[in-house]
C-alpha cells in the first residue's frame, strides 16, 4: 500500500491555521472524552463485539495506515489489534478522507467506497472509521452529511454490526487545525445515531505530552504516540461497553 506525507501546501496552510487563526484547545487535561452514544447501541452489543476474538473492520487514513511510526506501517489501528486480540481487516490509506482522495484524485479512495469494498467479503461485529483530519478545507455542511451518509450505509452494510466514528487527532499544535473537522465528524456521527469517539474534546493529546509522541513531521504520531492512542481508543469503546462506569476513561 503506497505511503506518503500529506501535501506540503495543506501543511503549510495548516500551519497558518495553527499559528493564530483557530480555535486553541485546552491542554491541561490528559483525561479522555467519554464517546457519546445513541439508544440504537446498547452496551451489551459494544461489549460482545469488542470482545477479544472479535471480527473487526478499521478503515482510516495515514494514522491507521501508520505513518510516522519506525516500521511506517503500524499505528494505533494494529495497536489496538494486537492488545485486543480481534481478526481484522485494517484499510488506512494516506491523505484520504470522508471527502479527501488525497493524491489519488480519486473518490473510490474516501472512506465510503473503501468501506464498500469490503461488503462481500467481510462480516464484522465492529466497524471503526477513524479520521479524517485531511478534511480540514471541506464546507462543514458538506462534511458533516458525507459523514452522515457514510456511517449509514456502514450501519445498512453490516446491520448486525457496531459502527463507531473516531474523530481527528493529532499531537499538538496540529490538534488546532482539526477543531472544525471533528464538529463536523461528530454532528454526522448524531445524526447517523453512531457512537462518536472524541480525541479533541477529551484533550488527549497536551503541550506536554505532544513532544514524546509527535513524529518527527509533527503532524503524525511516533511509536509512543500510537500505543498510546490506541490506550485511548480501547478506554472509550470500554466506556462504551460499560456506560454507567464513568471512570474508566480518567
Amino acid at each position: 500500500m503506497a505511503r506518503r506525507l500529506l501535501p506540503g501546501i495543506a501543511l503549510g496552510a495548516m500551519a497558518l491555521g495553527v499559528s493564530g487563526l483557530l480555535v486553541i484547545l485546552p491542554t491541561v487535561s490528559n483525561a479522555c472524552q467519554p464517546a457519546t452514544t445513541s439508544s440504537s447501541v446498547s452496551s451489551a452489543e459494544v461489549a460482545d463485539a469488542i470482545a477479544p476474538g472479535a471480527s473487526v473492520l478499521i478503515v482510516g487514513d495515514s494514522y491507521t495506515s501508520g505513518r510516522g511510526s519506525t516500521s511506517e506501517d503500524t499505528g494505533w489501528a494494529q495497536d489496538l489489534v494486537a492488545d485486543r486480540h480481534w481478526k481484522a481487516t485494517i484499510d488506512g490509506y494516506p491523505g484520504t478522507g470522508y471527502v479527501d482522495t488525497g493524491r489519488t484524485g480519486s473518490s473510490h479512495y474516501t472512506f465510503g467506497p473503501r468501506l464498500e469494498r469490503h461488503a462481500e467479503d467481510l462480516d464484522p461485529q465492529l466497524v471503526i472509521v477513524q479520521g479524517s483530519q485531511n478534511d480540514w478545507l471541506v464546507d462543514s455542511s458538506t462534511l458533516q452529511e458525507r459523514v452522515e451518509r457514510t456511517l449509514r450505509n456502514a450501519e445498512q452494510t453490516w446491520p448486525d454490526a457496531v459502527v463507531v466514528a473516531l474523530g481527528p487527532s493529532a499531537p499538538l499544535p496540529w490538534a488546532n487545525a482539526t477543531v472544525g473537522v471533528a464538529a463536523s465528524v461528530s454532528a454526522g456521527a448524531a445524526a447517523a445515531g453512531v457512537p462518536y469517539i472524541d480525541a479533541l474534546a477529551g484533550q488527549w493529546f497536551t503541550t506536554a505530552n505532544s513532544p514524546g509522541y509527535a513524529a518527527i513531521d509533527g503532524g503524525h504520531l511516533n511509536d509512543a504516540g500510537y500505543q498510546y492512542l490506541a490506550d485511548r481508543v480501547g478506554e472509550s469503546l470500554d466506556a462504551l461497553a460499560a456506560p454507567d462506569d464513568g471512570d474508566r476513561c480518567a
